[in-house]
């Protein structure tokens, strides 16, 4: 009997696990900062996965879309333009980082000589560029590279030199873009290492100087290693930046001629937003993220093999 009665009596309500008693415990402090997870759920995590949806079907815009599996990744990875967009992007990166960083390294370093007069106004000169409308600098710099009335080859004339197609032909097109995200970006480079020479304690080069270092030494043996770090966060800023390039060959040549300077981004907003193809463009931009995460872990490793 006893075993018959114990056998009827109620099972215990199993207790909430921690982390939900945790979470009903501090349930004001989660409502406080419940709206930056409404944000995001609502105009990043949707978002990415109504798009991540997206690229496995065919949609123009209208109807009901239709799922095709990876048919737009497939047919993606057959097209010329594509391999030329990529190509061309990749060729862009490998010219505007190194060169990018060492032109903001060089400007740093000379910013950072402390006889130099007027500094602060060098800086700001440099900065300028960064900050202001890459729309304006680009029109700016469409205007002096015009093949008829632009001022760079009104210069060529004046000195006897043939005036150069700059936006019409692929080399100098190319070259075109190079010189104007050069300008723009360098400043930013600048800056960014001006801090990170500021940073280092004066009393390292003090003691170097004591002991007979030369300046060249002192650059390649203090400065340089200390400047790891920065030159590593430049690195990967500027690689991200240049991946996803679209406002330069946008202005300047309309990712011609002949598909010259067509960027994958640019490539997308073409598949996008010009053919309504939005299947294919949300397929791109899913391989444009996975590019710059690849060439982003690539970079972290060499440069962390570099810095032991």
């Amino acid at each position: 009997m006893d075993s018959l009665a114990s056998s009827r009596v109620p099972a215990r309500p199993r207790e909430p696990s921690s982390l939900w008693r945790q979470v009903w415990r501090h349930r004001a402090e989660y409502l406080f900062i419940s709206p930056f997870f409404v944000i995001f759920a609502v105009f990043w995590a949707y978002p990415l996965g109504w798009a991540l949806a997206l690229s496995f079907q065919r949609w123009s815009g209208f109807g009901e879309p239709r799922w095709i599996g990876l048919d737009n990744y497939a047919a993606m990875l057959r097209e010329d333009i594509f391999t030329g967009a990529l190509v061309n992007t990749l060729e862009f990166t490998a010219i505007l980082i190194p060169t990018g960083v060492l032109l903001g390294l060089f400007f740093a370093v000379l910013l950072n000589i402390r006889t130099l007069v007027a500094r602060g106004v060098f800086r700001t000169i440099y900065f300028v560029p960064f900050i202001t409308s890459s729309i304006i600098i680009g029109m700016v710099f469409k205007m002096l590279l015009d093949d008829s009335y632009g001022w760079i080859n009104a210069v060529l004339r004046s000195v006897g030199l043939e005036p150069v197609s700059w936006l019409r032909t692929p080399l100098p097109a190319k070259l075109s873009v190079v010189l104007l995200v050069l300008w723009q970006g360098t400043g930013y480079n600048t800056v960014i290492m001006l801090g990170g020479l500021q940073g280092i304690a004066r009393e390292i080069y003090e003691a170097a100087e004591i002991d007979g270092a030369s300046p060249y030494r002192i650059f390649w043996r203090i400065t340089l290693p200390l400047m790891r770090p920065v030159l590593l966060f430049v690195t990967l800023v500027g690689t991200i930046g240049v991946l996803n390039m679209f406002n330069q060959p946008f202005i300047l040549t309309k990712g011609g001629p002949d598909a010259a300077t067509t960027t994958l981004t640019f490539r997308l907003y073409e598949v996008g937003f010009m053919t309504t193809r939005y299947g294919d463009a949300a397929a791109l931009g899913f391989v444009i993220g996975a590019l710059v995460i690849l060439v982003a872990i690539i970079q972290l490793r060499v440069l962390r093999e570099w810095r032991q």
